[in-house]
């Protein structure tokens, strides 16, 4: 069967569904999520900022936004076909400019690299035309792939 977007987008969907009925952080932190695009590779979705996801001066806190960098490169890591997307080695984000209660953030994230046992990925995040935060994550895939790997044997 030809992989296609909609299908792309279906799996994410189904994968991010399974993390939020953990009602875990990622559950709190992104339960309104919406997921609007994904590709193998790439992902997209957007989310309101609501008053739970700000710091103590009314900005968008950095500790949510850095939390939208590790989901957002598990979903684009996800595009790939994996059920699981293993675990966080690194994350780094950089805060370029502010947005607050009300505001819809937009994500934009990809995989740059998915290795044997690493997966690198970048996820841009924008506030209408602003780009607010732009974050590097690296995970741990091994387990995946070889569960991938088995799969496709079988």
């Amino acid at each position: 069967m030809a992989t296609t977007a909609a299908s792309v987008l279906s799996h994410v969907r189904q994968v991010a569904a399974v993390c939020r009925q953990r009602n875990g952080f990622d559950a709190f932190c992104f339960g309104a999520m919406r997921l609007v695009s994904a590709e193998p590779g790439r992902v997209c979705g957007e989310i309101e900022v609501t008053r739970g996801y700000l710091n103590a001066i009314g900005g968008t806190h950095g500790g949510w936004l850095s939390t939208l960098v590790d989901v957002g490169g598990s979903l684009a890591i996800a595009t790939h076909g994996f059920q699981t997307t293993g675990v966080s080695t690194d994350l780094s984000v950089s805060f370029l400019a502010p947005s607050g209660e009300g505001a819809t953030v937009s994500f934009d994230a990809r995989v740059l690299k998915l290795g044997r046992t690493l997966a690198y990925t970048q996820v841009d995040i924008h506030s209408g035309d602003t780009l607010i935060a732009t974050g590097r994550h690296t995970k741990f895939v091994g387990r995946e792939q070889a569960r991938a790997s088995s799969k496709a044997a079988e």
